[in-house]
């Protein structure tokens, strides 16, 4: 059996934030996986410890990386205005 490999994608301080991510890449195929995100939510100390972690398999990661980048930070209208 091979073994999987997974690469981190992005750092989030607040867990809310990357269950939003989470869930957009989920949408599109892409199983997730979470690292510290209860130690954060339970102490926090994101900056301390590095914020919640977010990570995919290794062959996912390019498509991963371009739909998150795709997500705008800021919702706009039809005409493009804040």
């Amino acid at each position: 059996m091979e073994e999987e490999k997974f690469k981190m994608l992005r750092r989030f301080q607040y867990s809310s934030e990357a269950i939003i991510y989470q869930g957009k890449l989920e949408s599109q195929g892409i199983e997730v996986f979470m690292r510290d995100q209860n130690l954060i939510d339970s102490t926090m100390y994101s900056n301390l410890f590095g914020g919640i972690k977010m990570f995919v398999k290794t062959e996912d990661f390019e498509r991963a990386n371009d739909i998150l980048n795709d997500v705008n930070l800021f919702s706009v209208d039809d005409d493009e205005q804040l």
